[in-house]
């Protein structure tokens, strides 16, 4: 009987997860974007020398499994994606013992349209591998908290440091894993005993300390026999390493961004008035957190502090990649362990901590459906996510279709100039300012609020791939010289800005573009 509503439960997950993410990521689905990291179509994505070697070995799995190179395929790697995101919520909602209905396809939802997950469609060719690992690590946490043997509880921490090794932001989700069932253990105990409390504690440092281990272990042997050296990429050769008060800073900063999320930036999930409802849940949590604590009083006042111990590490957790490296580097595809937030919420619901009130006049059936609340919120902010998500495709295909266009023209203007053929070599002059007063999409106001990487930019024009972007949509792909000999020709220097006539000439056998 408990199988089969297991099965009910896992089906329900998986529907719901599907039909959230075909609303909130369809038109990436079915559509190709493709600029910035994503415009060369066949990579895997930095592996060994960012200290992922767990993505490197992905992708010879990938490679051996299919027998090709890789492909940023949307809809396969989509899917796949989406799939990957239903699993973690079952192992999620096994591990806290969610059940009710409506919260599972809550939950399944706001992991699944979560901003973070649309920045990362935006990196097609490597995101599905970068929510396996999510799965191995969720899989791995949950496995080493309740292992009562050795060999299980290290196989655990085996996979939580394959998760780090797929992609190191994904860290957070797992601390918070080990941080909430922490909470559920103390919580569930019946009196105030320091030793089993120090034992929990300890074990959960151990854990998260032991995957770390693992991870940073098998990074350096994939170092060595890789022949390559650690980048310094998003401060990833010093793994977050920075003085006392530097810690203390970014611990700050972590609280913040948990209680109020600065606005203008990357890292920020709560555009348009969503961080209105997220305040709202917020509210609610601290509310039940609050119920939570007090039913442990009632237990023993020790207890209640015990808990309250872990509670407070909740913000700290979540945002724990403000721990992990510099505050200022953090962008939107870093950010996914605060969706564990919601999961808390899940969890607080599940328990009964979200305040109970009885209304008289509506009768007592009425109050006690007021818990409700919550669940609607979560659900209308899902709604308000998939309208975000949807937002920042459009500017995808807005921006995609004016470089199309402004490319195409730019290879027709370059292929008529007198003298040219094929083998022409052509200059770029000031190739990443390019700006033209006739495009209106450039720099269209009703796309401010769109941060999100690879979206924030204002086109594709003056990307760093751009001009992988016209040999692959455009299929112009010339020989092409370094500028920094013809930028400074007192010829170049007084031709026009393209796209004004005289703005490509040819020099010397060369053709000359000036932006």
């Amino acid at each position: 009987m408990l199988e089969k509503e297991n099965l009910k439960r896992y089906k329900l997950i998986l529907l719901s997860t599907l039909l959230w993410g075909l609303c909130a990521h369809g038109m990436t689905l079915f559509n190709k974007y493709s600029f910035h990291d994503d415009s060369s179509l066949f990579t895997l994505g930095g592996t060994y020398y960012l200290g992922r070697w767990m993505l490197g070995i992905l992708g010879d799995l990938n490679t051996w499994f299919f027998g090709s190179t890789y492909y940023s395929l949307p809809l396969f790697n989509g899917i796949l994606t989406i799939l990957f995101i239903a699993l973690c919520v079952m192992l999620l909602a096994d591990f806290f013992e969610i059940r009710d209905r409506w919260l599972l396809v809550a939950l399944s939802g706001v992991l699944v349209v979560f901003p973070m997950v649309t920045s990362g469609f935006g990196y097609m060719f490597t995101i599905p591998y970068y929510f396996l690992g999510t799965l191995l690590g969720v899989l791995g946490a949950c496995i080493s908290c309740r292992a009562e043997k050795w060999y299980l509880y290290l196989a655990g921490l085996f996979l939580v440091a394959c998760g780090v090794g797929t992609y190191q932001a994904m860290i957070p989700v797992f601390v918070s894993v080990i941080l909430f069932h922490a909470l559920m253990q103390t919580v569930k105990k019946e009196g105030a005993q320091w030793r089993e409390f120090f034992y929990i504690a300890f074990r959960s440092v151990i854990s998260c300390g032991g995957f770390m281990a693992i991870y940073f272990v098998i990074m350096r042997l994939s170092l060595i026999l890789t022949g390559n050296t650690l980048s310094d990429y998003q401060g990833i050769s010093t793994m977050g390493a920075t003085s006392l008060k530097g810690y203390i800073k970014r611990a700050l900063i972590a609280y913040r961004e948990f209680f109020c999320p600065t606005d203008g930036v990357s890292a920020n999930m709560y555009p348009f008035s969503t961080d209105k409802v997220y305040r709202l849940l917020l509210l609610l949590a601290l509310i039940g957190t609050v119920k939570l604590l007090q039913a442990c009083w009632k237990k023993s006042r020790m207890l209640c502090l015990q808990a309250l111990l872990f509670v407070s590490c909740i913000p700290l957790a979540v945002n724990f990649i403000y721990i992990m490296c510099d505050p200022g580097t953090v962008d939107s595809l870093m950010v996914y362990g605060q969706v564990m937030f919601y999961v808390y919420f899940a969890w607080l619901a599940r328990s009964g901590y979200l305040p109970r009130l009885r209304i008289r006049k509506l009768g007592e059936r009425a109050g006690q459906l007021l818990p409700a609340l919550g669940v609607c919120l979560l659900l209308l902010l899902n709604v308000m996510y998939i309208r975000f998500d949807n937002i920042c495709y459009l500017k995808a295909e807005v921006m995609q279709s004016e470089a199309i266009s402004y490319l195409t023209v730019l290879a027709s203007h370059i292929k008529s100039v007198e003298g040219y053929t094929d083998e022409t070599p052509v200059v770029y002059v000031n190739e990443f300012i390019k700006y033209d007063y006739t495009t209106g999409s450039i720099s269209l106001p009703e796309f401010k609020e769109i941060k999100l990487m690879p979206y924030d930019g204002s086109s594709i024009l003056n990307d760093y791939a751009w001009r992988t972007t016209m040999k692959i949509w455009c299929n112009f792909d010339p020989v092409t010289l370094d500028a920094s000999e013809y930028e400074i020709l007192p010829e170049v220097q007084e031709m026009p800005d393209y796209p004004d006539s005289g703005s490509i000439k040819m020099i010397d056998g060369v053709i000359v573009v000036k932006f």
